[in-house]
């Protein structure tokens, strides 16, 4: 039976009120890390193929989400202390078992959709006297690994894309070789081995590859025939940007930020009730647990600060790669025209006399090797830029002493001062005279 909480002393209701609403935290936390550890999960192939970045890219950026989702359990677990040690502290003050409905009121968008995925999420919370704190929840039995099942309603456009993406590819194929004209004139050839390009972005990068893929093909097609080693433009260097997803990881990265301001809204709630219990109470415990709490909410605005660092990262690496696509883009464009004559400039001198003497090669390999100069130098402009992002640096981590953190490894709870654990002690709690009567 749900208990009448207006039938207790004002203080007890003080506490009761304090504790379950940090219960009702405590779960929203452990929501938090399943919502973190899903919208976090951006694919591996959305970073692209780039050497030496597209990897790193992806490594620091899981280890910094490891991160997050360590900051989020510590989090749940010290809101869990507090919910046992003041709904505890109110039982054997009244002396009865209390049953107290729980009131679940995030109000993100984002994260209302977890919170029934959330360790210990139910109707009410139980207490009895002389117990331990509040009694667990029937466990519900799931995977170590599972992966949240959440049902997105129609309007949350940003959550329902992460259900819906789909990574760039490139497939091989062999088709029927055709001979044709389109003219009645200047017979040429279609099919064989070619290379498709499938779930571009959209972009400029990926128009410009659909709109000349067979030029550029048949460009490489000769320079591997002539067995130079010259880097290819297409299957070389552009198509290792162009497999990247920078929508998806920009939207990824962004709805992070939802954990962050729930963070924020959590936090100002707990300054707002922490105020109030202090009306009520008096004594070396409760002045021990106002310290605490205070250490608390000082934590949360850290978790707060780490989240919406780890979204603005993962947006500045989206906009990276896609300055790049748009770089090797324009580019393509500038420089096509040139390709394109020097292609007919090659074929043309083969087809004609003389060719074994007249090195025809030569302005063809000239204009290519020009072109993957202008390639690379925007590439390194980018890469470059593009290694400072996410950063977790491994040399801070081998010199950090054991006594805390830095940087944007996972935040620990700050070190309780002398007498830290005063609070649990229930005899100490005081009814402050002069409390309000409500």
């Amino acid at each position: 039976m749900t208990t009448d909480t207006s039938a207790l002393r004002v203080e007890s209701r003080a506490l009761v009120a304090f504790g379950v609403e940090r219960y009702e935290d405590a779960v929203t936390y452990s929501a938090v890390r399943r919502y973190l550890g899903d919208v976090g999960a951006i694919p591996v192939g959305a970073w692209g193929t780039l050497d030496g970045i597209s990897d790193k890219l992806n490594r620091d950026w899981v280890t910094a989400l490891g991160s997050r989702l360590s900051e989020a359990d510590i989090a749940r677990n010290e809101m869990e202390r507090i919910a046992d040690g003041l709904m505890q502290i109110a039982a054997d003050y009244e002396g009865t078992e209390l049953d107290v409905a729980t009131n679940f009121d995030v109000f993100n968008r984002d994260l209302g959709l977890y919170l029934p995925l959330g360790d210990g999420y139910g109707n009410g919370v139980r207490v009895r006297p002389g117990g331990a704190g509040i009694l667990s929840q029937p466990p519900e039995r799931r995977l170590p690994d599972d992966r949240p099942v959440v049902v997105i309603p129609e309007g949350n456009d940003r959550l329902g894309a992460t259900r819906n993406e789909r990574l760039p590819r490139t497939r091989v194929v062999e088709e029927p070789i055709t001979i044709g004209s389109s003219d009645g004139n200047n017979l040429g050839f279609s099919g064989g081995r070619t290379t498709h390009y499938e779930n571009g972005e959209g972009d400029q990068l990926d128009t410009f590859i659909h709109e000349h893929r067979d030029t550029l093909l048949q460009l490489e097609a000769i320079l591997i025939e002539l067995g130079t080693g010259q880097r290819l433009p297409l299957t070389d260097l552009m198509v290792h940007a162009w497999r990247s997803a920078p929508k998806v990881i920009w939207n990824r990265a962004d709805l992070v930020h939802s954990a962050a301001g729930t963070y924020a809204e959590l936090r100002a709630e707990m300054d707002g009730e922490l105020k109030n219990l202090k009306l009520y109470w008096d004594g070396s415990a409760a002045q021990a647990f106002g310290q605490y709490a205070e250490r608390a909410s000082a934590y949360l605005v850290q978790l707060e600060t780490q989240a919406r660092w780890l979204a603005e990262e993962g947006k500045k690496a989206a906009s990276m790669l896609e300055g790049l696509r748009n770089a090797y883009a324009s580019l393509g464009y500038q420089h096509i025209g040139t390709l394109i004559d020097a292609l007919k400039g090659y074929i043309e001198a083969v087809n004609g006399l003389f060719s074994s003497c007249s090195s025809p090669e030569k302005a063809l390999l000239d204009t290519v090797r020009t072109f993957v100069t202008y390639l690379l130098d925007t590439e390194r402009q980018y890469v470059q830029a593009m290694s400072d992002l996410i950063k977790v640096d491994e040399q801070e981590r081998k010199e950090r002493p054991d006594l805390g953190t830095r940087g944007h490894d996972t935040t620990p709870f700050p070190q309780a001062g002398v007498g830290g654990t005063a609070w649990a002690d229930r005899g100490s709690w005081v009814p402050r005279p002069g409390r309000p009567a409500v």
